[in-house]
């Protein structure tokens, strides 16, 4: 197989071969950390009980309408589960055990689905940031903070569902997902531990040091199996001690972390050799900045780029997106009272976090006096 394929083309030429004819890898992995996106909290029968199979839940979600109006849902995801539906290797899968908590008091939005791959088998698939700004403040709270409520309820998750099913365990996420199998692996007990045979870790950040020194992520640490693309931000955040394999993605900047856009050559991703310098240098400049800033100046910093995303009384990026004009506004409003680098610190995290919105974003910044043209920051690999 010489063809170069992204996920869907995968699943598409994967799709008669059944797992137990090929064994599960990590591109695999990727489609059902992609799967765990899925807002089956809006489902008229989410699956928190009994197992349901992944044709099932794709039927069900193509004949949702209701999902078309959510910003969380998109539309590759739709194609993702059309896919499913078709696939031999995916659509016999059954999955169960929902679970979804939102708090906006907590700053919490978790998520996370359990996939039977066979009798003795199963995975556990942990959501990454949905889109929701509650979801976004958690990831900020996450750069120092450790643990955060949603890293506990990893652990819980799945100290809860090892005691439902027998077998073998494995764990995967993307972003904040990866982040959160990690930890859960870390943190569920040596008794789940011993069942758990491999933690997939699709662009997750990493972690602080002393959960890197503890004793539970030293039992499973040479599990871990981490991809990020050759543009990693959010995937270098923070530190780990696992082996990073660099996947190469078709689209350009912090677009890469889309997992759509990964590359994937037969059953495996396509590898180079090293992240980019564009990378590297948004890695060294994050990791310089947030090492001279103490916990309770970072909280303040995170807490300001908050408040900024409350007053424009959206509640997910991509409402922010649609009403660029007032978030323009709440910008310039919150600002206003801040030290230059404060603000210009502030003003470069909302724009990256609502990077879909493009140039127009920065130009009616500098327009308005808020932006520096000099700031530096590179957009693209």
């Amino acid at each position: 197989m010489e063809n170069i394929l992204n996920m869907l083309d995968y699943i598409a030429w994967r799709g008669d071969i059944p797992l137990t004819a090929n064994g599960f890898n990590e591109a695999d992995g990727a489609v059902l950390a992609r799967f765990a996106y899925i807002p089956f909290e809006y489902f008229q029968t989410p699956p928190t009980q009994g197992l349901v199979t992944l044709r099932a839940l794709a039927e069900m979600s193509l004949n949702d309408a209701r999902l078309d109006r959510d910003g969380r849902w998109k539309l590759r995801d739709r194609e993702l589960m059309a896919a499913l539906a078709a696939s031999r290797r995916f659509g016999e899968l059954e999955a169960g055990w929902y679970f979804n908590r939102f708090d906006e008091k907590l700053q919490t939005q978790f998520s996370a689905i359990t996939v039977k791959l066979s009798p003795d088998t199963c995975l556990l698939a942990f959501r990454g940031t949905d889109n929701t700004i509650v979801g976004w403040k958690e990831d900020l709270n996450m750069s120092y903070l450790c643990p955060i409520p949603g890293q506990r309820t990893a652990a819980e998750y799945a100290q809860a569902v090892a005691e439902r099913v027998g077998g073998r365990l494995l764990f995967c996420g993307h972003s904040k997902g990866g982040n959160l199998a990690v930890y859960a692996g870390a943190f569920c007990g040596q008794a789940v531990q011993a069942r758990l045979d491999a933690i997939y870790n699709y662009d997750g950040p990493g972690f602080f040091d002393n959960i890197l020194e503890s004793p539970g992520y030293r039992a499973v640490c040479g599990r871990i199996h981490t991809f990020i693309p050759q543009f990693s931000v959010v995937g270098m955040l923070l530190g780990r001690d696992d082996s990073s394999a660099v996947v190469h993605s078709a689209e350009n900047g912090l677009h890469q972390h889309d997992m759509y856009s990964w590359e994937i050559r037969g059953p495996r991703f396509v590898k180079l050799g090293t992240v980019t310098g564009g990378s590297k240098f948004v890695d060294s400049a994050l990791k310089g900045w947030i090492a001279q800033m103490t916990p309770e100046q970072f909280e303040l910093f995170a807490d300001a780029i908050y408040k900024i995303m409350e007053d424009t009384n959206a509640r997910t990026l991509h409402q922010m997106r649609e009403n660029l004009a007032g978030t323009i506004r709440s910008i310039a409003h919150s600002v206003g009272d801040m030290d230059e680098a404060t603000r210009r610190a502030v003003i470069e995290c909302v724009k990256l976090l609502v990077i879909n919105a493009g140039r127009g974003m920065k130009e009616e910044l500098m327009e308005r006096g808020i932006y520096e043209k000099n700031t530096n920051s590179p957009e693209k690999s």
